[in-house]
């Protein structure tokens, strides 16, 4: 009976296994951008807040933080994370 829920769950752990293998890919290429972004955005906030423009060097400085490594990506690895913890679930059956 075992072997049968096994050759049931092995397609969707095949999909899952290539799935997070290629949204690590695509995380690790958006966090080389992203993390290009938080540079402009944190050299605009501080000129800003050189300039006396509080408001703009706030926002962009907030911005900068969601796009630094502590933002966006990791919400894209806790994600991940998660669905390789569902495929070592399903494998462990």
């Amino acid at each position: 009976m075992r072997w049968i829920i096994k050759i049931i769950l092995f397609p969707i752990s095949l999909v899952l296994s290539i799935l997070t293998a290629f949204l690590t890919f695509l995380l690790a290429i958006g966090t080389t951008i992203l993390y290009l972004l938080m540079l402009m955005c944190v050299v605009v906030g501080v000129v800003s807040l050189f300039q006396k423009d509080f408001s703009i060097g706030i926002e962009a400085l907030i911005l900068g933080f969601l796009l630094s490594p502590y933002g966006i990506p990791m919400v894209g690895a806790a994600i991940i994370a998660f669905l390789q913890g569902i495929n070592e679930r399903i494998r462990l059956v």
